[in-house]
């Protein structure tokens, strides 16, 4: 694994630095096998001469003492070794525990670098706020006059759209129940039938016609003449009638879904007057005291009522503030989140109070 990898790198790297650590075998003496047993030569050769130095003496004993003080050298020499590199190992790993603890030490005081401010910053803390708080004021004014002025150019505009469009489609109108009423009027009309009949008989015979032989251009002429001037509001429409009761009744009709469409219907304001009446409290409003159903019907009322009229309804929910792990600070927010609640209530009983009072 790579963990694996970096330990191996650092401890090969550990045992070839010098770095810090003396180098014993660059001040040892080398040759010891051989010093050794140079000395247990010449230590043979000189002590022969002397008494009750025998073979076994010399070779068992003295022999066996040199052998077992090299081996003892040897391996001294390597168990200090080891254990030098181990101590100087350790040495390493442990000042750099110490250097990465200070470090993290230091990292940490730097967090409370800034501690001494706070008191400065309490001291400006309300004249701060408090011009935080004007800015907000007056962005949030320029905000909703803003939505307010595009909401209520957006809906001229639909109006104007929807008049263009009724007057595009009067004068289709017009041509369609022209064609509409001769064609009801034709099976059953005798003078209209006989009518129709000479002129095909004199267009068959070569001779000039006008448009009063024609019956469909004789109709349509007088329908157009009888249009013409007729106040389509005021007289009663009828889908089968003349042409101008034809007429009036898809005005009416054109007229009905303008005002269902862009105007308070008089259903509409009954329906809120009722419901005001219900949360009537003295000389104010308890909107607390309707069931959920009134109350979410007179939320709608109030949506779709400012939609019609191109009133721009400001969006001033509050946020509640999400709790932390320091039940000290969760104490304080439910105690500020609690206070947001009783501002939107507040807000909500100014603003259907408002709304059921313009009716």
């Amino acid at each position: 694994a790579e963990e694996d990898t970096y330990k191996f790198c650092m401890r090969t790297r550990m045992e070839n630095s010098h770095i810090g650590e003396l180098d014993h075998s660059m001040v040892k003496r080398q040759g010891f096998i051989r010093d050794h047993w140079l000395t247990f030569g010449v230590g043979i050769v000189i002590f022969k001469y002397f008494p009750f130095f025998n073979y076994y003496f010399g070779v068992k004993v003295f022999g066996t003492s040199m052998w077992c003080y090299t081996m003892w050298t040897g391996l001294n020499r390597f168990i200090a070794r080891t254990c030098r590199r181990n101590e100087y190992m350790a040495a390493q790993k442990t000042a750099a525990d110490v250097m990465s603890g200070e470090d993290k030490i230091v990292n940490s005081m730097r967090r409370f670098a800034n501690d001494a401010k706070c008191v400065e910053y309490l001291g400006t803390f309300k004249e701060d706020t408090e011009a935080k708080i004007g800015q907000y004021r007056a962005a949030l004014a320029s905000k909703m006059q803003a939505e307010l002025s595009e909401r209520a150019l957006k809906q001229l505009q639909s109006i104007v759209a929807f008049e263009a469009g009724m007057g595009a489609a009067m004068q289709e109108l017009v041509v369609v129940e022209a064609a509409a009423s001769f064609k009801d009027k034709y099976p059953t009309d005798k003078a209209i039938q006989d009518k129709a009949f000479a002129w095909a008989v004199k267009s068959l015979s070569g001779a000039t016609t006008t448009a009063v032989d024609c019956p469909v251009t004789s109709h349509f002429q007088a329908a157009f003449q009888s249009v013409q001037g007729v106040d389509f509001l005021t007289i009663k429409g009828n889908p089968k009638g003349t042409l101008p009761e034809r007429v009036a009744f898809a005005q009416q009709a054109k007229d009905i879904e303008f005002k269902q469409t862009f105007m308070v219907t008089a259903a509409e304001a009954k329906e809120v007057k009722d419901l005001a009446g219900k949360a009537k409290s003295g000389d104010s409003y308890d909107f607390s005291k309707l069931p959920a159903e009134a109350a979410a019907r007179l939320d709608g009322l109030y949506a779709s009522i400012n939609a019609k009229v191109g009133f721009a309804m400001p969006d001033l929910k509050p946020k509640p503030i999400p709790l932390t792990a320091d039940s000290a600070a969760n104490a304080y927010i439910e105690q500020v989140n609690a206070q947001l609640v009783k501002a939107a209530e507040t807000l909500k009983q100014a603003r259907l109070s408002a709304f059921v009072s313009s009716f």
